[in-house]
């Protein structure tokens, strides 16, 4: 059983609560106080200080655009906190570039908008109006020069409704064929979308129809060259002729 305390050692003991739950709220004051302090602060860093603004754009990826072409397409706000740039906007207008198939915007702590770019790659070319558009794998043509490009594949693509589509369809085409056997194309022709053929070299031709099966037709074909002919169909390619 506890001792009672004496008159003085109660109000000692009672001071000493009282002290206590004094240092408690002292505590407590000054740790939100510092916690206000301390989110002030990295509003202020974040939000408002020139420390962590975007100062400048990187770009890397970029071969037929200049690095000046994508920042000026990116439009970064430079001076604007890193932390509100709207990222988003900046990947859509660099993918809105012709050239670039994908893109990737990032923050570089402190003052950095980094973009990655990765541009679209030619799997043939079409000859138009003597001028040549490079087409990719999806049947975009996203540039243009006045000469060919030694080793691509040239195509001459005939003015269609779906003009989309049938580059599309001379893409696959152009992507299947042999490349042990691509020096010996000439040209692809594509009159419509199931009338594609390619010119050889020593005026020989190859009917290849439509896009449909162009892995098969492509080994059928590599099959069929060791055959001399003038004319190698595959648009069937289950059942190929020459004549």
């Amino acid at each position: 059983m506890n001792e009672a305390l004496t008159p003085g050692e109660f109000a000692k003991a009672l001071q000493n609560k009282r002290d206590a739950a004094r240092r408690r709220k002292l505590w407590l004051g000054g740790g939100l106080a510092t916690l206000v302090v301390l989110v002030g602060l990295g509003i202020y860093l974040f939000f408002f200080s020139p420390l962590l603004a975007a100062q400048k754009v990187t770009v890397e990826g970029a071969s037929l655009l200049s690095v000046d072409e994508v920042v000026a397409a990116a439009q970064v706000k430079l001076g604007e906190a890193l932390l509100t740039q709207d990222l988003d906007g900046v990947t859509q207008r660099v993918e809105n570039m012709p050239e670039v198939r994908s893109v990737d915007v990032s923050r570089q702590w402190p003052d950095t908008v980094a973009i990655a770019v990765t541009e679209r790659l030619p799997v043939f070319l079409r000859e138009r109006d003597g001028v040549y558009d490079w087409v990719d794998a999806e049947g975009v043509a996203f540039h243009t020069t006045p000469e060919p490009v030694a080793g691509e594949l040239l195509a001459v693509v005939a003015s269609v409704e779906d003009e989309q589509r049938l580059l599309a369809d001379v893409a696959a085409v152009a992507a299947s064929f042999p490349p042990d056997l691509r020096p010996e194309v000439v040209s692809l022709q594509a009159e419509a979308v199931d009338r594609i053929s390619l010119a050889l070299e020593g005026g020989r031709t190859v009917i290849w129809g439509s896009a449909d099966q162009s892995p098969l037709k492509a080994e059928v074909v590599a099959t069929l060259l060791t055959v001399e002919a003038k004319v190698y169909d595959v648009s069937a390619p289950g059942h190929p002729t020459t004549k």
